[in-house]
């Protein structure tokens, strides 16, 4: 799915459930007698999903079905500077639209299980947003926006969490009447736990649900070792000298009862725990379910949690400075408002 459009046609299509959302919490806050901290709690979480479901669904009526052909597929890791990685899965379809004389190709990033489908040659149906629109929308026929955020969303669980988490803490704060400072560590805290379960939990998590299943056992071709970036300077210390290093294989596997071509398989290794060189023959173990992440037996994974307890710890103590940091510039804050003459410190 390719989506392209102004960013002030998406935000004006937003701010409709979100005006609604804050009318609504006015005249509840007037009826019912709520405090306002309980009310936006509520009307934080409702315009969220109010405003997420409003523009998918607009999202899902636009457009008319046209017929294109699947010219090309590719399949590649996308490596990032803080040393993630995430898979691009595309097809190059060609298709010609009701509103336009010649035939266009459109690159469309596609969902594992719709990307195995498809094959050179194949003619598929597309729903594709009219000229006029303020938005430009290309995706296969039957595919929802909703769906397409959400594996978007998998590549990306920190964000995920993340805003997840900032969410609840200003909930938090609204509720309970917390200071700044309590603020402050609640942030700190949601960057640390998000940042723990993207970078150590649904990775563990993952591998440990395809060495516990029933795995099948094919040959692989090693195409590539790849080392994930190291960062310069301080951060290149840190990460060689304190982190325990891992290396991306990269292989290329035909899962069984599938034919050419092969797919693309990854496996996050510690370094020198398997002895490969790319252009080998070897064999992996796959779940049926997933193949893109085959496991090389007898390689160790022990940089995941050791990594993950290391980055947590320099994390928290950076959490419980910033904390600190907060509540002593709360504390001069008081006594200035006090040698002003206010009558109650300042509640920030």
């Amino acid at each position: 799915m390719t989506f392209q459009g102004s960013v002030l046609a998406l935000l004006a299509l937003a701010l409709l459930p979100i005006l609604v959302t804050v009318l609504l919490a006015i005249l509840l806050s007037g009826f019912l007698h709520l405090r306002i901290g309980c009310l936006s709690s509520v009307a934080l979480g409702v315009v969220a999903f109010s405003a997420a479901f409003g523009i998918c669904a607009y999202l899902d009526s636009l457009g008319s079905a046209v017929a294109g052909e699947v010219i090309d597929k590719k399949e590649s890791l996308v490596y990032h500077l803080d040393g993630s990685w995430n898979r691009k899965l595309v097809a190059d379809i060609k298709y010609s639209s009701s509103d336009t004389a010649l035939p266009v190709t459109e690159a469309l990033d596609l969902p594992p299980a719709s990307f195995d489908e498809l094959h050179q040659g194949d003619f598929v149906q597309l729903r594709c947003s009219d000229s006029s629109s303020p938005f430009r929308i290309v995706r296969l026929e039957g595919e929802k926006t909703m769906s397409a955020f959400w594996s978007r969303v998998a590549d990306q669980p920190f964000l995920f969490f993340f805003v997840l988490g900032l969410l609840l803490a200003f909930a938090a704060r609204f509720a309970l009447h917390l200071g700044l400072p309590m603020l402050f560590l609640l942030g700190g805290l949601v960057t640390i736990g998000s940042w723990w379960i993207a970078s150590v939990g649904v990775p563990i998590w993952q591998q440990s649900a395809t060495l516990m299943g029933s795995l099948n056992s094919v040959t692989a071709n090693v195409r590539e070792i790849h080392p994930p970036y190291l960062g310069s300077g301080l951060q290149g210390w840190i990460a060689t000298n304190l982190f325990t290093p891992y290396d991306l294989v990269l292989l290329d596997i035909i899962p069984l009862g599938r034919s050419q071509p092969p797919i693309l398989s990854v496996d996050e290794v510690d370094v020198g725990s398997a002895d490969l060189r790319p252009g080998q023959t070897i064999n992996v173990e796959y779940s049926a379910s997933n193949p893109r992440s085959a496991v090389i037996p007898g390689a160790s994974r022990s940089y995941l949690w050791k990594n993950g307890l290391l980055g947590t710890l320099f994390a928290l103590l950076a959490s419980l400075g910033v904390g600190r940091l907060a509540f002593l510039i709360r504390e001069r804050s008081e006594r200035v408002a006090v040698s002003a003459g206010e009558s109650r410190p300042r509640d920030w």
